[in-house]
C-alpha cells in the first residue's frame, strides 16, 4: 500500500470542514431570515384583523349620530383579544366625501345639520411598534350615514 492512498491529508480535512462551516452559516442565516419574515407577516395579519374588526363597528352604524358616539382612537383591550393584539393601537379618521359630479346638486340641498345623509370616507389605522419604528396598516372605505329622524 502506498502512502498516497492511505487516507485524507490534514489539508483536505481542513478544507472540507471549512466548506461545511460556510454552508452551515449560510443555512442558519436563511433560516433566521425566514423566521423574521414569518414574524413580520404575523404582525401585519394581526393588524389587518384588528382594523377589520374596527371597520365592522363603523359599518354597523346606520346613523351619523351613532358613528359620532363611537370612540375614534384607543388601544385594543381584553374584549378584543388582549394577547393577540397586545401593543397595537387604532384610530378612526373620517372626512366628508363629495362626489365631484354631484357637488353642485349637493350644495343645493339644505346645509349642514339639515342634510338627511352624509357620505364619509372612513379610514381605520392600526399602529404597532416594530423594533424602533412604528408600523401601520390602513383600511379605507366610503360609508353613507343617515341622520336620525327628528
Amino acid at each position: 500500500m502506498s502512502r498516497e492512498s492511505a487516507g485524507f491529508t490534514l489539508l483536505e480535512v481542513m478544507i472540507a470542514v471549512a466548506i461545511l462551516a460556510i454552508g452551515l452559516v449560510i443555512l442558519f442565516q436563511l433560516f433566521s431570515g425566514s423566521l423574521r419574515s414569518v414574524k413580520v407577516s404575523a404582525d401585519y395579519s394581526r393588524a389587518v384583523m384588528g382594523a377589520r374588526a374596527k371597520m365592522d363597528e363603523v359599518l354597523g352604524c346606520l346613523y351619523v349620530e351613532d358613528f359620532e358616539a363611537l370612540e375614534h382612537q384607543g388601544e385594543f383591550g381584553a374584549q378584543d383579544g388582549e394577547d393577540l393584539f397586545q401593543g397595537y393601537r387604532w384610530e378612526i379618521v373620517d372626512e366628508d366625501y363629495i362626489v365631484p359630479e354631484l357637488e353642485q346638486e349637493w350644495e343645493k340641498q339644505k346645509s349642514g345639520e339639515d342634510k338627511k345623509f352624509l357620505l364619509k370616507k372612513i379610514t381605520v389605522r392600526v399602529i404597532w411598534k416594530s423594533g424602533e419604528r412604528d408600523k401601520q396598516v390602513e383600511l379605507s372605505t366610503l360609508k353613507m350615514f343617515y341622520r336620525k329622524p327628528s
